[in-house]
């Protein structure tokens, strides 16, 4: 079984699906999204947050550091310890109808340990997210984890197989069958878009995921807010952010521009707009 690093456990969230929830980040990725607002998850291995405002230069660096200026990211959590801490606010969830997010990086790369917290937390009848990118072994997860899964996040970044290569490092296609399977069990989907300025945020790609969408009767989807915090978080890892990387938000009003467009994409071509 891989163990995967947790780099952040989010307590008492209200995002990342319904209710009270605690998001449970694992470190870990096949794709290379230059948007990424979780950089620090994309290798599998620890690493290392520096924060030179709280620098005070006393040559320590190899021994220690006493001002959290040089900070570990990613921990490894055995399957019990972290389902004693999920647990810990179960009372919450059922007040809530809230529950746990797996989330990443790619939660799907460790199927066999997500797997074992969530027989735990099954015993419990804990609510289970998973976010995923789509890029992940189905038939694995088929077996150990689809019976155990409440609710799945399923991201769908650019439609354009060649684009999609080539700005997150993989092919979309593996991701797009995924996709398909899935539907096929009736596990509750929500796909969901990432508004990018500059790359999923485009006429061309929201047309063609409108046509896709309408070709797996897919009801309803969601779209994810471009967050530029990653920006920061390259540079604290000692790493040079991608270019073309816009550093701030979208406005609402040009959110709400790119999803009206989508859901007029969406509309079939016989009846009026």
């Amino acid at each position: 079984m891989k163990t995967p690093l947790v780099f952040d456990i989010a307590r008492g969230s209200f995002a990342d699906g319904p209710g009270i929830r605690t998001v449970v980040f694992l470190k870990g990725c096949p794709l290379r999204c230059p948007w990424c607002q979780n950089p620090e998850s994309h290798t599998a291995e620890a690493e290392t947050f520096f924060y030179p405002e709280n620098c005070i230069k006393c040559g320590n660096c190899e021994t220690g550091c006493n001002s959290l200026a040089r900070q570990t990211v990613g921990q490894y959590y055995p399957v019990e310890k972290l389902a004693k801490l999920i647990l810990r606010d179960k009372i919450f969830y059922r007040v809530s109808d809230g529950g746990v997010t797996f989330s990443g990086g790619e939660p799907l790369l460790f199927i066999d340990y997500v797997h074992e917290v969530a027989r735990i937390l099954k015993r419990e009848n804990i609510h289970i997210a998973v976010e995923t990118c789509g890029y992940f072994d189905f038939d694995q997860f088929q077996k150990k984890l689809l019976t155990f899964i409440d609710l799945l996040f399923y991201d769908i970044k650019l439609i354009d197989p060649e684009k999609h290569e080539m700005v997150t490092g993989k092919s979309n296609e593996l991701i797009l069958r995924n996709f398909k399977k899935l539907l096929e069990t009736g596990i509750n989907v929500v796909p969901r878009i990432p508004l990018i300025p500059g790359y999923t945020a485009t006429e061309e790609n929201l047309s063609r995921a409108a046509e896709f969408f309408n070709g797996q009767k897919i009801e309803a989807s969601a779209f994810l807010s471009y967050n530029p915090s990653g920006i920061d978080k390259w540079e604290r890892l000692g790493k040079k952010p991608p270019e073309d990387i816009s550093p701030k938000p979208m406005t609402r009003e040009e959110e709400q521009k790119w999803i009206t467009f989508f859901n007029q994409s969406r509309r079939p071509k016989n009846k009026p707009l």
